[in-house]
């Protein structure tokens, strides 16, 4: 059994995807993990103004948000849309897609890749 403490794994501040300013990352599983397609789970705050630079998903991977607190600009191939808290976002494979915090509050977000 393997379970991970959101709030006691460590953080670590970079930008991420050449992405505004730097963004805290705590990863809690990741390749070594798993057994099946699912590859990483992570939980990344974006502090106001910052963002995840936008990036493709040309590597056969899959990727999921799911914006726990907070709202900001969200691009996927081109294409803006305002989430907020709740919010659950896919992106597919050969999409490309960034996350901005344009607000004045913490963006938190879950980030789930799969194969």
């Amino acid at each position: 059994m393997q379970i991970r403490n959101l709030h006691s794994t460590p953080a670590i501040e970079k930008p991420i995807h050449e992405g505004k300013g730097k963004a805290l990352s705590r990863k809690l599983f990741g390749t070594e993990d798993f057994a099946s397609g699912l590859r990483y789970i992570a939980f990344t705050e974006l502090p106001p103004g910052s963002s995840i630079g936008e990036h493709d998903h040309h590597d056969a991977r899959e990727e999921v948000y799911a914006i726990q607190y907070g709202e900001g600009l969200l691009r996927i191939d081109g294409e803006t849309r305002r989430v907020k808290a709740g919010d659950v976002i896919l992106t597919k494979i050969g999409q490309s897609h960034g996350l901005e915090n344009d607000s004045q509050e913490t963006l938190g977000v879950f980030v789930f890749w799969a194969l």
